[in-house]
């Protein structure tokens, strides 16, 4: 039960680069700037926001608790990310290219590991533990937010 489970999850995340490159790779610029009506980030920092989450916050942690003692993982303000790191500035194209080799890189990590691996589990802030198997569905959880608020925006734009 577990294997098949387990290979669910991870189809799920290779799902998410998929849903980029057929639904917003190759949009004008314009279109992935444009302020949406029924969403606070335009298209373009959707995609470097979750291009950064799986480089610098999901992706991060999974392999530091793979690889440390039960690491500690510090809340990550990922508010400030769209100004910092000039989102509005940058390629929507590469930010689909590099998360898409970013989670084929960690998929083909994960579908090497076995149940003890994914138990290993990181401390977060509050004291309370969370296993590699947590890690990785609140990835998907996050794709799916994603993908929902995205499909909206380009629902909400028409036809473009």
């Amino acid at each position: 039960m577990f294997d098949q489970a387990y290979a669910s999850l991870l189809n799920q995340l290779e799902e998410m680069p998929l849903f980029l490159k057929q639904s917003v790779a190759r949009l004008p610029l314009e279109v992935l700037r444009r302020q949406p009506a029924e969403d606070k980030s335009p298209l373009l920092e959707h995609l470097w926001h979750v291009r950064d989450c799986d480089a610098d916050l999901y992706g991060l942690r999974i392999r530091r608790v793979l690889n440390e003692a039960r690491p500690h993982l510090v809340p990550v303000d990922v508010g400030v990310w769209p100004e910092q790191r000039q989102y509005a500035s940058r390629s929507g194209d590469v930010a689909v290219s590099e998360f898409a080799d970013l989670r084929a890189d960690l998929v083909k990590v994960l579908r090497n590991l076995g149940q003890d691996d994914v138990a290993r589990v990181g401390i977060r802030a509050d004291g309370s533990e969370i296993n590699v198997i947590g890690l990785i569905e609140q990835m998907a959880d996050h794709d799916r937010d994603h993908r929902w608020r995205m499909a909206a925006i380009l629902k909400g734009f028409g036809p473009v």
